[in-house]
């Protein structure tokens, strides 16, 4: 099926039956018990500590051993490019195995140890090469873990749940986000001005080592995974990967709005405690107090927002987030304190969930239940693309707006200008909008029909 569909499948042709049919059955319909929901919730915290570490503190560490904005950018990343191939095979390889553990379990619980023990290494880096071979180990594993338990959303939620889900278990991932901004940040602050910073980071990546433990492996053994059987078992060919992921109506293209999606937050979210830092000159405990303002936002509007945005066609909710997207970034250019980048991370935080929260819901429609893991990994290379090249990009036009930084002296870099992130973000939230602009909510449109009938 292309992603273009014929006039017999709007509302005013076909009624609602042409509808129901370009809607995928669901790999569920049993509603989410609180074990379920607690498991889950504990997952996207555990991951997010040390997501939420890779994206403040990681920076900031690597700046110890080069402030070059470009090797700084090419180092993170690694992070979204081993997503390109970590996890889609993540989730191909657990759409089609079976252990006594689950199958997106096993892989988790594999991983989330070796994640842990590369954390440990972090702070006893002493050359620049120890910081990339951690960071390889670290973002592999970490990227695998996102490529295990992202499927099991629309594994074990049924559609009409899985807004609600999405604001509950992004709630937590966020909790995680403010843990690392406004716990972490301090002890990454204080431990500096005690000791130096010859071990920089230690206390928060001993935290996210423990994270990967506690919240990660061991709640992963009680997940109860459904075995999904499968009639038959295709051999996989790149032909076959790609025509199964253009064949689910409009998946391609929310894919590439996802990957606008990515490119944007990551223009901003990437480089925003090197900003905060190099540019505004605040420490890491303001870093943590005013940022922190975006994950809190999201913690206490994530049920909300996942409920409000049910109501609507989830292009136009998309739309709206990157509408926000917008606003926000205009006001982070001028800002200058911390209260005032705090008011940017407020505006920003509120686009940037309802983005969240509306995306993965809505491509998670497009999922057929047997191929849940392959098509989340496929949209996952999408998400990758956008943040590797919001990455190298913002890092090389930094630096290209510093022409007079000597960047082979680490004791000469006093300030550089990042302020550009800001501008970046802004061209590609209206590309989002203007992506999104032809796009359609099969869902949406059914239930729309469906009421017209009953009416």
């Amino acid at each position: 099926m292309s992603e273009t569909t014929n006039q017999n499948d709007s509302p005013s042709a076909g009624g609602s039956e042409n509808l129901r049919q370009l809607v995928v059955e669901p790999a569920t319909r049993e509603r989410v018990t609180l074990r379920l929901a607690f498991i889950l919730c504990c997952l996207f915290l555990g991951t997010a500590i040390t997501e939420a570490s890779s994206v403040y503190v990681l920076p900031l560490t690597i700046e110890r051993f080069t402030p070059n904005p470009l090797y700084i950018a090419l180092i993170l990343a690694l992070n979204p490019l081993f997503g390109i191939i970590a996890q889609p095979l993540a989730g191909l390889i657990s759409d089609r195995i079976w252990t006594p553990l689950g199958r997106r379990a096993f892989l988790m619980i594999v991983s989330a140890p070796i994640v842990a023990l590369a954390l440990l290494f972090v702070p006893y880096a002493s050359v620049l090469w120890h910081i990339v071979l951690l960071v390889v180990v670290i973002q592999f594993f970490q990227d695998i873990l996102y490529g295990s338990d992202q499927p099991l959303l629309a594994d074990l939620v049924p559609p009409e749940q899985r807004t609600l889900m999405l604001g509950l278990v992004k709630g937590f991932e966020n909790l995680g986000f403010l843990l690392v901004l406004y716990l972490g940040m301090k002890l990454v602050a204080s431990y500096r001005l005690e000791y130096g910073a010859e071990r920089y980071g230690l206390p928060m990546y001993f935290i996210a080592a423990g994270a990967q433990i506690a919240l990660v492996m061991i709640p992963a053994f009680f997940l109860r995974e459904r075995r999904i059987v499968r009639d038959k078992i295709e051999r996989m060919t790149p032909a076959r990967y790609v025509r199964d992921f253009i064949e689910q109506p409009m998946l391609l293209r929310l894919a590439a709005a996802y990957s606008v999606r990515s490119f944007t937050r990551t223009a901003v979210v990437g480089f925003v405690a090197l900003y905060a830092v190099k540019t505004l000159g605040f420490t890491e405990d303001q870093v943590g107090s005013s940022w922190g303002i975006m994950p809190f936002v999201a913690l206490i509007l994530g049920i909300p927002l996942g409920l409000m945005v049910e109501r609507f066609a989830k292009h136009r909710a998309l739309q709206a987030g990157f509408l926000i997207i917008i606003v926000g970034s205009l006001l982070g250019y001028s800002a200058t304190s911390p209260m005032a980048l705090a008011g940017v991370a407020l505006i920003f935080g509120c686009g940037d969930m309802i983005l969240e929260v509306t995306h993965k819901a809505f491509m998670s429609d497009r999922y057929p239940a047997d191929k849940i893991g392959q098509l989340t990994g496929a949209v996952n290379i999408f998400y990758a693309i956008g943040r590797t090249a919001a990455l190298i990009l913002v890092g090389a036009v930094v630096k290209a707006f510093n022409p007079d930084v000597d960047w082979k002296s680490l004791d000469s870099v006093a300030q550089i200008d990042y302020s550009v992130i800001w501008i970046v973000a802004i061209v590609a939230a209206v590309a989002g909008i203007l992506l999104l602009h032809s796009a359609r909510d099969y869902r949406h449109e059914a239930r729309v029909a469906r009421s017209d009938v009953d009416e």
